[in-house]
């Protein structure tokens, strides 16, 4: 099986992003059966991301494969939601594939829950903050509540109380285009929309015990 990625604060989002197409092309490989080291190697030889320069490849490449390796949670997390591991390894496929080939929606989808599994910052945003406004039928989200948010998270983590104003103001906006590219939001509203989560994406994540995460998608309470 494989090991669960250690999950990552959240302050690397203002420079890792959404990477929908990034993520498409390494959980292709993935799926093909490349490992890690070859993914890496293609993606930067190849420049298969079409960056201007290679500067950046391998660094998004091996983004990427952490957010891909964060969706398995690992054989003590099993145990605690009670999920057998292979059913979970199973789960965590069909993600990928979703990921790899899915409609562009399947695919989006699947990449915020991977983020949601590696970035602590994204996971309590929509399991605390989305998912339990769309759960009260609160169909808003504030600029002055994003700062609110951030200030509490700071709060929590000792690490992230150290991020400089800049640094913050990059991660509020990368926050906000996470929450843009699936639909939950958009720019220039302070609405909140519930997705249609996309059924092989909510079977593969109640399969993984994590219920939560679907009505962080949707505000039904399963």
């Amino acid at each position: 099986m494989e090991i669960p990625a250690k999950k990552n604060r959240g302050g690397s989002l203002t420079r890792e992003q959404f990477l929908l197409p990034e993520m498409r092309i390494v959980a292709s490989l993935r799926q093909q059966g490349v490992d890690d080291e070859a993914i890496v190697a293609r993606v930067k030889n190849e420049n298969l991301f079409q960056y201007p320069t290679e500067r950046m490849l391998a660094n998004r490449a091996i983004v990427c494969i952490k957010r891909l390796d964060a969706l398995f949670p690992g054989e003590v997390q099993c145990a605690l939601r009670g999920v057998d591991p292979q059913t979970a390894f199973d789960a965590v496929h069909a993600i990928v594939e979703l990921i790899a080939v899915g409609a562009p929606s399947q695919a989006a989808q699947a990449n915020l829950y991977a983020m949601m599994c590696r970035y602590d910052l994204i996971d309590e945003l929509m399991r605390v903050e989305i998912g339990e406004r769309l759960a009260c039928f609160d169909y808003t989200f504030t600029p002055m509540d994003l700062d609110a948010f951030i200030t509490r998270f700071q709060v929590e983590y000792a690490d992230a109380a150290k991020w400089a104003d800049s640094t913050v103001y990059r991660i509020k906006s990368t926050l906000m285009s996470c929450l843009y590219q699936v639909g939950i939001a958009a720019a220039h509203s302070d609405d909140l929309h519930p997705v249609f989560m996309e059924p092989d994406l909510q079977d593969a994540i109640e399969a993984l015990g994590d219920v939560d995460a679907v009505r962080a998608f949707t505000g039904q309470v399963m």
